[in-house]
Parts: structure tokens; C-alpha cells; sequence
């Protein structure tokens, strides 16, 4: 009469798990951990055998399969823990060769977990209890979202940097446009700067008034330095200028000279060929011709000299102005380079600045109405034909592997449009 009381026993032993009758319809899937024992009642020798290692603790993949020594692979996804004990103790005889089935006894240590999302101070995965309600999962998650005061401290912080940001910028961009006047005055060669209205506006701001006077500064000094070193050059040639009019004056005294002294020299010659005059004074008159030539050549490459210093003042003269030409053309590139740059900046810190003092606010507004509305709840649940997303309300149970989505709901009241904060006295404003 023992041995088949315990037969009976060992047959109602295919699942006993934590929640009793609620887990047998259970249905196991990926991530849920089991508890398995395997033992077989070896009739001869009237005693229980245990299969160490089938007993132990296992995880179901994310296949839905369990991978088990001796047994292989078993796909448990949407069986109870009854059906995984049965699947694995069929496996088992089959594997072993068993003349009779041994009992495996199925029990989940470990619920794959929930997940809660939306409107929660803490959204995750969470391990999952027996019996969890909507309410218990939403407190796991550290209750409902609510707006802390260092958002609207945040929002006030952000403001006030954007706005220093942003004078910073104009302060900036003013002076570059004073730059570019000036550059646009030396390179039209004016004799002032006609600084814009942008900037003459921004005059009372130390910081621009300084930056009009240094390049007003700035321009008298090259323009100064440019106009000394044309004049000195200018006045060189007008020296050179004169020394090639003596020297153009001396050849023509020469030239005279040289004219008496041939005519001379041809009346010698002349007497020569009639006998009456001797040959030393033939010879006197012709060195005195040829030293004449002479010095009148020297007078001549004078001249040729004086003009190549002409000819090379001026290109210097040239060469200044184009040197200075292309200066003020690179300057100015660059200065329109980085007031491109800077507007957009600019641009960029007026949305900041908007979305700090009214986008955010406003979005800050309704997100306040919202937390005082009742939230709404709802589950996505994986089923055979995938997922679906279920309304639920706070005291209804959830399943393992389900997301809650805790949205916010209709607010009782309509939220106050609040006013973009005044400009500080002093700060620049916001239009181009």
C-alpha cells in the first residue's frame, strides 16, 4: 500500500509554484526564469531519484525556447508550467530511453518583468509580482511626473544667460560693422567714414563707442602712413625730375660746345691740307671733340638712370596702393565672414531666448493642467496575434512583460498663455 501512495503523490507534484492554481494558467514566455525538479521512482529499489542536473533554476530566451541538459531545446513560449512539465518529461523519457516517464515539477522563480512609460517620475523595466494592480506598477515607477520648481529656475537662468549672450553678440557685431566702414572707406579712398545707422544707434554702449573711435583712429593712421610714404616717393621724383632737366640743359650747352669745336676742328683740317698750320694743334682740337662726346654720353646715361628712378618710384608708388588694396580686401572679407556667423548666432540665441521666456513657459503651463488632471492608463500586451494596446484602470491587474502607459488626460482647465518676461532695462531687443 506505500508504493502506490507515493506514485500518488509524485503525480500531483507537476507544479506547485508561489501562486498556486493562478500560475497553472500562467503562460511562461521570454525573459521568465522557472524552477525545475526532475525525479523518477525506481521501483527496485523502492526510493525517489533526483536529476541533478535537470533541478535548478532556468531562463526562457528571447525565442520562447529552454535550453536543458539532457534535453536539448524546448519550446515552452505560451504553455502554463503544467504543459513545461509534461513537454519536458516526455523529452526526457524519449532522450533516456525510459520505460516510464519521470515527473517534472515546474514552478516560475522569477516573472519576466513590466514596463511603465509616460507621465512616471521613473520609467523602466520592473520585476513583476503576482496580482500587481495599475496603481502598484505606477508606484514602482516613483509615482506620477511632477514639475519640479528648478524647471521654472532653469527656464529663468536660461533667459537671463541668452540675454547676456546675446548683448554680447551685438556689442560684437557692432563693432565688426564699424570694421567694415572703415575697410569700405579705404577701399573707395574716402576721406571719412560714414559709420551706419546700426551702429551710431548703439553709440551710448561703451564698449561700441570705443571700438568707432579705434577704428577712426585706425583709419587716419593708415591713411596718414600711406599719404607720407606717395609723398615722399612723389617728392623724389619730382627731384629726379629736375636733375633730368639740367642734365637735359648741360647736353645742350654741350652740344653747342661740341659744335664749335668740330667747326674749329674742320677749319684746322682745312689749313692742314694746305700746309699752314701745324699737326699738334690738329691733335689738341680732336681729344677736346672727343672729351666733349664723352662727357656728353655720361649726361645722357644721367638721364636714362634718372628716368629708370622715375619708372621705379612710381611702381612703388603702385605697388603701395595695391599692397593696401589687397590688405583691406582680405579685412574685409573676414569681417563679412564673421558678421555672417554672428547673425546667425544671433538667430540662434533670439529661439533660445523665445523658447525660455514664452515656448517653454507655455508648454510649462500645460504641462501643469495636465498634473492636475486624472491620468489615463493603458497596457500593451503581447498576444498570439501581436501586440494590442488595452484601456485599463488604476485597480486592474497587469501581466508580465506588459507596458503601462500612463498618459496625461483632458485638463479641467484651459491653460493661461503666459507673457514673454519684459527686457531688462538696458538689454538689447530682440529685432534685427
Amino acid at each position: 500500500m506505500v508504493r502506490p501512495v507515493i506514485c500518488a503523490l509524485l503525480a500531483t507534484t507537476v507544479l506547485v509554484g508561489p501562486v498556486g492554481a493562478a500560475e497553472e494558467r500562467y503562460q511562461l514566455g521570454a525573459q521568465d526564469r522557472i524552477r525545475l525538479k526532475v525525479t523518477e521512482w525506481r521501483a527496485a529499489r523502492g526510493e525517489t531519484y533526483a536529476w541533478e542536473p535537470l533541478s535548478g533554476e532556468f531562463t526562457v530566451d528571447a525565442g520562447g525556447k529552454l535550453a536543458l541538459p539532457l534535453v536539448g531545446e524546448l519550446a515552452v513560449g505560451g504553455l502554463t508550467t503544467g504543459e513545461a512539465g509534461s513537454l519536458i518529461s516526455e523529452r526526457l523519457q524519449q532522450k533516456v530511453g525510459l520505460t516510464a516517464r519521470p515527473d517534472a515539477s515546474v514552478e516560475v522563480a522569477q516573472f519576466r518583468p513590466i514596463y511603465v512609460v509616460g507621465r512616471v517620475d521613473k520609467p523602466g523595466a520592473y520585476p513583476y509580482r503576482p496580482n500587481l494592480t495599475v496603481v502598484q506598477a505606477v508606484s514602482l515607477a516613483g509615482g506620477y511626473f511632477r514639475t519640479r520648481d528648478m524647471d521654472v529656475q532653469r527656464l529663468t537662468r536660461d533667459a537671463i544667460s541668452a540675454r547676456g549672450e546675446l548683448r554680447d553678440v551685438m556689442v560684437e557685431r557692432s563693432a565688426l560693422m564699424a570694421r567694415r566702414a572703415r575697410l569700405e572707406a579705404e577701399m573707395r579712398d574716402e576721406p571719412a567714414i560714414r559709420f551706419p545707422d546700426a551702429v551710431t544707434s548703439q553709440r551710448a554702449v561703451p564698449a561700441v563707442a570705443d571700438a568707432m573711435r579705434e577704428e577712426q583712429a585706425l583709419f587716419e593712421t593708415r591713411r596718414t602712413t600711406l599719404r607720407s610714404q606717395v609723398d615722399a616717393l612723389t617728392q623724389a621724383k619730382a627731384l629726379i625730375d629736375a636733375e633730368i632737366e639740367t642734365l637735359q640743359a648741360k647736353i645742350v650747352s654741350q652740344d653747342r660746345q661740341l659744335g664749335l669745336a668740330r667747326k674749329e676742328l674742320d677749319s684746322i683740317n682745312a689749313l692742314m691740307q694746305r700746309g699752314l698750320t701745324i699737326s699738334p694743334r690738329q691733335l689738341a682740337l680732336e681729344q677736346t671733340v672727343a672729351q666733349m662726346e664723352s662727357a656728353r654720353l655720361d649726361n645722357v646715361l644721367a638721364i636714362s638712370r634718372s628716368r629708370q628712378d622715375v619708372s621705379r618710384n612710381d611702381r612703388t608708388i603702385l605697388d603701395l596702393k595695391n599692397q593696401r588694396q589687397n590688405t583691406v580686401l582680405a579685412d574685409l572679407r573676414e569681417a563679412q565672414m564673421r558678421l555672417a556667423k554672428l547673425q546667425e548666432k544671433a538667430e540662434t540665441v533670439r529661439a533660445l531666448i523665445v523658447d525660455s521666456e514664452v515656448t517653454a513657459p507655455q508648454a510649462l503651463t500645460s504641462r501643469l493642467a495636465a498634473e492636475r488632471s486624472a491620468p489615463v492608463y493603458a497596457v500593451v500586451r503581447q498576444g498570439p496575434g501581436g501586440p494590442s494596446e488595452i484601456a485599463v484602470a488604476e485597480t486592474d491587474a497587469i501581466q508580465p512583460g506588459d507596458v503601462l502607459k500612463v498618459e496625461k488626460g483632458n485638463p479641467d482647465d484651459a491653460p493661461q498663455k503666459p507673457r514673454a518676461a519684459a527686457p531688462a532695462p538696458g538689454t538689447v531687443a530682440l529685432a534685427r
